[in-house]
């Protein structure tokens, strides 16, 4: 990601909303943006985690939801052992938690129909 695109993309807050759990390792959390903003399939947000003592910790996850859906997006997380943003999602955060994210970042893997095809996207 460049700086101008970050710049582009400041922090905001965003509310859990929903919580689904999709499989015994990966939880799909639904966020409320408080700016909204369109995104292109293929794109991805930071999110920030700050604890009480100051220390950040920062990790980019895939928007899992179609890019029609306007003010709310879908982050499908996996759970892993020795995740140190993952566990918090999958054992701490609750529906009305709120969490900075920025986004939507990302342009390498977005395909549009007008880039043609045949094409398969796993």
């Amino acid at each position: 990601m460049s700086q101008a695109s970050a710049a582009q993309s400041p922090w905001q807050t965003a509310r859990i909303v929903r919580i689904e759990k999709r499989t015994p390792r990966v939880t799909s959390f639904f966020f409320k943006l408080s700016r909204p903003f369109v995104h292109q399939a293929g794109q991805h947000v930071d999110v920030r985690l700050t604890a009480p003592d100051g220390y950040q910790a920062r990790r980019s996850y895939s928007i899992a939801s179609a890019p029609e859906s306007r003010g709310t997006i879908e982050l499908a997380i996996e759970r892993l052992e020795d995740g140190e943003v993952s566990p918090f999602f999958h054992e701490v955060a609750a529906i009305g938690d709120e969490i900075e994210l920025r986004g939507p970042l990302g342009g390498h893997f977005i395909w549009s129909a007008s880039d043609g095809g045949p094409i398969l996207l796993v």
